[in-house]
C-alpha cells in the first residue's frame, strides 16, 4: 500500500505508470528520472524487490517536527533496506532544500534502514562514467523482455 498517492489527474509535471516484471504489477513515477530509477532497480540482480512512496518518516529540522516520504524502498540480496529519493541535482542547490536532506540523512543514522538521494549524475551520467552504461544495459534487457543486468 502506497503511503502517498503518486499519479494524479491535477499532478505536475510528467508522471506514469512502470509494468514490473520483478513485481507483477505497475510501478508509480512523479518524473522521468524516477522512471529511469525504476529500470534500475528492475533490472538489478541486487535489488529482491521495491516499492514507490513505502511510507512515511518523522523527523526534526530546527526543532520542529516534520514528515518525509521517500520515493522509494529497495529490499536488497543482503537484507538491508534502502529509503531513495530521486531529485534533479539543480534542486539540491536550494540552501532549504539542501538543510532539508542533511536532517533526514540524521535521522536515517538512528534507524536500521539507509537513505540514498539520487540525481541525474548518478541515474543518467555521461559517457565516460559507469552509470551510463548501467542504464543502457537496463534499457536494452528491458526491451529484450529480461529482467536482470
Amino acid at each position: 500500500m502506497l503511503s502517498r498517492i503518486v499519479v494524479t489527474r491535477s499532478g505536475r509535471g510528467f508522471r506514469g505508470y512502470f509494468p514490473s516484471k520483478k513485481l507483477n504489477r505497475l510501478v508509480q513515477f512523479e518524473s522521468l528520472l524516477e522512471r529511469d530509477a525504476i529500470k534500475l532497480f528492475e533490472s538489478s540482480k541486487e535489488i529482491i524487490q521495491f516499492r514507490e512512496q513505502p511510507t512515511i518518516i518523522y523527523y526534526h529540522m530546527d526543532s520542529e517536527p516534520k514528515k518525509y516520504y521517500p520515493d522509494f524502498e529497495l529490499q536488497l540480496l543482503g537484507g538491508q533496506v534502502v529509503h531513495v529519493e530521486v531529485k534533479p541535482s539543480i534542486k539540491l542547490s536550494r540552501l532549504e532544500l539542501a538543510k532539508k536532506y542533511r536532517a533526514i540523512n540524521m535521522h536515517y543514522s538512528t534507524r536500521d534502514e539507509y537513505f540514498v538521494l539520487l540525481t541525474e549524475k548518478e541515474l543518467r551520467g555521461d559517457a565516460s562514467q559507469d552509470i551510463y552504461q548501467l542504464m543502457n544495459n537496463a534499457n536494452l534487457l528491458l526491451a529484450e523482455g529480461t529482467n536482470h543486468v
